[in-house]
């Protein structure tokens, strides 16, 4: 492969950090997540007794679909240029990973020496690892609400990516409940057709 950077994006929880450091650790080359630089309200559950913050409870509670996808959008496009592009710039080989990575910011890049891929999970996976993730059968009404919302956005994403992927003519990969993190691998380091 002569990629010196790998991009790999997509929505929460269909497995870019896994698969990063998967990549990362086959070329033998750091791997770094674009939520490490800056983050949106997250995961709006914790491990009890653990609560999450009222800034991330507020987001998830008091937001429209609508409204909390075009805070994330507009939260990533405000990474791009003083976090992510200097990263991308540096001439480190690497592998950065992400939600971050939106398709129409890394499409302007020179492709030469970047692979770009974006993780599109198949119907139902997301919503089922984040009900496994956050101990879904066991939270309270208050605490479903805020994770069905996380989901729904989560969701929504995942569309959003995948038709910009598509739009763009970037390669994307569908990933479903059987997809291993071998499989994966094989089908990032493949040359794209």
């Amino acid at each position: 492969m002569t990629a010196r950077l790998f991009l790999i994006g997509g929505s929460s929880h269909a497995r870019k950090s896994t698969l990063g450091e998967v990549v990362a650790n086959h070329l033998g080359c750091r791997c770094i997540s674009t939520d490490s630089l800056a983050k949106h309200p997250g995961r709006p559950w914790r491990d009890p007794p653990e609560q999450p913050p009222p800034h991330v409870v507020e987001h998830y509670r008091d937001l429209a679909l609508d409204q909390m996808m075009q805070s994330v959008l507009t939260h990533y496009r405000s990474m791009w240029s003083p976090l992510v592009l200097p990263l991308i710039e540096s001439g480190e080989r690497l592998v950065l990973e992400g939600s971050a990575l939106l398709p129409e910011l890394v499409s302007q890049l020179d492709m030469q020496h970047v692979r770009a891929i974006w993780l599109v999970a198949a119907e139902g996976v997301l919503e089922r690892r984040i009900g496994a993730e956050s101990d879904y059968c066991s939270r309270d009404p208050d605490a479903l609400l805020l994770i069905d919302k996380f989901a729904q956005r989560a969701v929504a994403f995942n569309r959003f990516v995948g038709e910009e992927a598509s739009r763009l003519s970037l390669q994307k990969i569908e990933v479903d409940r059987e997809t291993s993190v071998n499989e994966l691998l094989q089908l990032c380091l493949e040359e794209p057709r």
